[in-house]
């Protein structure tokens, strides 16, 4: 069963073959025709349009043995960032407009309008290709001029590596002389600091040479101190009123109130000995005010009294004295911390300045060298590998290409418009036409032939086929010459050319 599946299957496919060539069969010279018209107006085509001629050159970017030398203490544009920078540099408006005065390409430019133009021309023809693995690009350029071609290429890499070395150098100069200019400054800011913390130094030299604990135990020492001294002052007080107090008035004063009191304890107030005793202390008590300045004034003169008197204020002397140390003692433990602070703040900002002064120093060393390798070409260099050269095979059109598009897109069109044709198609073209309308078919009477209009059928299917032969053959002659690059036609076109401009003049 498998095996008369696959054979139906098989007469279907061939049935619906012959019967597409049949379709092409019938209508074949509509067929030759829009094949034949489309494979020439390819042909045609390809060689009306403009040829243009592409120049290419190769530049290498030569990483000097001096710059893997000198790595780590120079600073040189690594391989990246160089070959970045390339492609927008050289479509920068500036590199395109000396490449245009170069070749005297405004010349003929009436404003800016134009060149502006022209740029924006270059711009969009000029390719430039990035290999960084290999450390090279490839400057690509394509114009109806072959020559205008190879002198764009060259003048533009010409230019660009005279920039970018007169680039580098400018910048190797200006990055020298920052370096030198912010050296100076910060050696400057060094010696204000350094300045700046001898004065504070000076100014608080007492407080910064101060020890903490040692001023505590000062402090702590004075005061036990202090406590001594009151007591011997407490005490010499103490003389001191004992002295005034044994005066002889006072004296007996004293002794006649203790005698009244010894009375009161026996007798009233009324009792005549306790009445005479008053008496007796108030005339006592009235020598005291009316003579006891006087007994006073012998006790102040005494030796005894003075001396107590000269203990007294030497004691409060260095009482005094000790309490202004205790006080100078805590304004210095006050002021520790905080001039601690600010000195290790000064002593901070000097360290940074010294810092950032050293790495300056360490980096106009590095730039130094990098400007000598810059002024004698040794940092990395350009080697054109590839110059242009004039292009003689044209870059486009891709006349071989057009050419078998145009031979795909003849036979596919042609065939397209015949299916199109039997599909719209009304007639009744078979019996299975008829079976698919439901019609039965008794009987099938076939074409009677007649030998001579078939003969001339053959004769004329064959002057068909002959010429679309023919026509494909030239196609494929046309063809042959590009892949085999013989410009003959190209010469055929350039001498007719030139005579039609002569005849023209």
């Amino acid at each position: 069963m498998a095996d008369n599946k696959y054979d139906i299957a098989g007469q279907d496919a061939s049935f619906d073959a012959m019967r597409y060539l049949r379709m092409v069969g019938e209508r074949k010279t509509l067929f030759v025709s829009i094949a034949l018209l489309i494979m020439f107006a390819a042909v045609v085509i390809s060689y009306m349009l403009p040829r243009k001629y592409e120049a290419r050159s190769i530049v290498f970017i030569e990483q000097n043995v001096i710059s893997d030398l000198v790595k780590g203490i120079a600073v040189t544009p690594s391989m990246d960032t160089k070959i970045k920078a390339i492609k927008v540099t050289m479509l920068s408006r500036n590199m395109l407009s000396q490449v245009i005065k170069a070749l005297d390409l405004d010349v003929s430019l009436k404003n800016n309008i134009s060149l502006d133009e022209m740029i924006k021309s270059l711009r969009g023809r000029i390719a430039i290709g990035l290999d960084e693995k290999r450390g090279v690009f490839d400057i690509r350029f394509a114009d109806s001029n072959p020559v205008l071609a190879r002198d764009v290429v060259n003048t533009l890499t010409r230019v660009y590596i005279e920039e970018s070395v007169s680039t580098k150098r400018k910048e190797s100069f200006e990055a020298t002389r920052f370096l030198a200019d912010q050296i100076d400054v910060f050696k400057k800011r060094i010696d204000e600091a350094r300045k700046e913390i001898e004065d504070f130094n000076i100014a608080s030299g007492k407080v910064l040479a101060s020890n903490e604990y040692v001023v505590r135990n000062q402090i702590e020492k004075a005061q036990e101190q202090i406590k001594e001294i009151q007591i011997q002052i407490n005490a010499l007080e103490a003389s001191r009123k004992v002295l005034l107090s044994n005066s002889p008035a006072r004296a007996r004063l004293r002794e006649q109130e203790q005698v009244r009191n010894q009375m009161l304890a026996r007798y009233t107030e009324s009792h005549p000995r306790v009445k005479q005793l008053e008496s007796a202390i108030a005339e006592t008590r009235r020598q005291i005010r009316e003579e006891g300045n006087d007994e006073l004034s012998i006790i102040y003169s005494s030796p005894e009294y003075q001396n107590v008197k000269v203990h007294i204020q030497a004691l409060e002397t260095q009482k005094k004295n000790l309490e202004e140390d205790i006080a100078q003692n805590k304004a210095i433990l006050d002021q520790i911390p905080r001039a601690q602070a600010q000195l290790q703040e000064l002593k901070r900002k000097e360290q940074n300045e010294v810092i950032i002064y050293e790495k300056l120093v360490s980096r106009y060393g590095q730039s130094e060298v990098s400007k000598e390798m810059e002024l004698q070409d040794k940092a990395v260099s350009f080697r054109v590998l590839d110059p242009a050269v004039i292009p003689t095979i044209p870059s486009s059109p891709n006349r071989p290409l057009i050419m078998l598009a145009g031979i795909a897109i003849g036979f596919g069109v042609a065939f397209g418009v015949v299916f199109l044709l039997d599909i719209i198609d009304p007639s009744i073209k078979n019996v299975d036409d008829l079976r698919e309308f439901g019609i039965p078919v008794l009987a099938v009477i076939p074409k009677l032939k007649n030998v001579e209009e078939e003969r001339k059928a053959s004769r004329r299917s064959l002057r068909i086929y002959l010429i679309g032969a023919v026509g494909l053959l030239i196609v494929l002659a046309f063809l042959g010459m590009e892949f085999l690059g013989i410009g003959l036609v190209d010469k055929v076109i350039e001498k007719s050319m030139a005579v039609v401009r002569q005849w023209r003049m």
